[in-house]
């Protein structure tokens, strides 16, 4: 196991990229986020994912963002960057640019817009590794990229140099499909997005969960693996619980959930609500809305 893949474990929330009005990263308010996770025991985080609004901001907030998430984390938890682009010379130049601003390892989605078959997929990705300086990361994300990462191409990803792989197919069968395609190779690492199956998931063989709403209330994850770590499966349990009953609250209050993940934080003085256009932020009653559905879940009031 690298040194890189022994840091990937328990919570690694998705870090929401937070703005200003002018739709300019808003670096005191995403230092301020980013230290609530770290003060809540995440152990690492992704920067400019999905749930940073990597396809929306602009491209020259991308370094503003990764470089103020690194001068926050000061080398404690392992920074992603999210990374992938249809065109491979960009993404060979995003993966050069995440070294250069101090990251620790890329999340890459295979290019979207285009159907991609398997031989196309482990050759980009084996391209990749050898122009990126940091380890590289499968994000297979198939409602986004139109691209299923088969479970039988994992160990052939593994042979070219990808150390793992973010599942978010939003499917427990297939991120079990995973697990049984790279069996006990610990040189592969398999983290879930999500949390909703977390603990049956790490029994399985996930070593750890990347999703959205570790932002709002990052402590239940962290349970969750805690427990799990100590061999605790009721309070494990109780956690879980927990953590479906925040997503059953969270997903009806917006179609774009950045937007009511930044509402609620703007009830916390953490950030300020904008999401990045064409996507549309919240206004005032449906973040009071928002905040009271999950005020309950948050570190700040349990």
């Amino acid at each position: 196991m690298t040194p890189f893949q022994e840091r990937l474990y328990g919570n690694i929330p998705a870090v929401m990229t937070a703005l200003d009005d002018n739709f300019l990263v808003d670096r005191e308010a995403l230092r301020r986020t980013t230290r609530r996770l770290l003060d809540n025991g995440c152990s690492g985080v992704v920067v400019v994912g999905t749930s940073g609004e990597f396809a929306q901001i602009d491209d020259d907030q991308r370094e503003v963002a990764v470089r103020e998430v690194v001068a926050e984390v000061d080398g404690q938890v392992p920074v992603i960057v999210g990374c992938g682009q249809p065109n491979v010379r960009r993404t060979h130049t995003q993966a050069k640019s995440a070294a250069d601003w101090g990251a620790d390892g890329l999340l890459v989605n295979p290019p979207f817009y285009f159907p991609m078959t398997q031989d196309e997929v482990v050759g980009y990705f084996a391209e990749l590794v050898q122009a990126s300086p940091l380890p590289v990361l499968l994000y297979n994300i198939p409602s986004m990229t139109k691209v299923t990462v088969a479970a039988a191409t994992l160990p052939r990803l593994r042979d070219v140099g990808v150390e793992g792989t973010k599942d978010s197919s939003g499917s427990p069968a297939n991120t079990l499909s995973y697990l049984a395609a790279i069996g006990s190779d610990v040189d592969f690492r398999v983290i879930v997005g999500g949390d909703t199956c977390f603990l049956h998931l790490l029994d399985a063989g996930v070593c750890a969960t990347t999703g959205l709403l570790s932002n709002v209330a990052p402590q239940l994850p962290v349970r969750i693996y805690d427990a799990w770590k100590s061999g605790d499966y009721q309070a494990g349990f109780v956690a879980q619980r927990r953590a479906n009953a925040l997503f059953a609250a969270f997903f009806p209050l917006h179609e774009f959930l950045p937007a009511a993940g930044k509402g609620v934080l703007s009830k916390l003085g953490l950030m300020q609500k904008w999401v990045a256009p064409p996507k549309i932020s919240m206004d005032d009653s449906q973040i009071d809305e928002a905040f009271a559905a999950v005020r309950e879940f948050l570190p700040e009031f349990e």
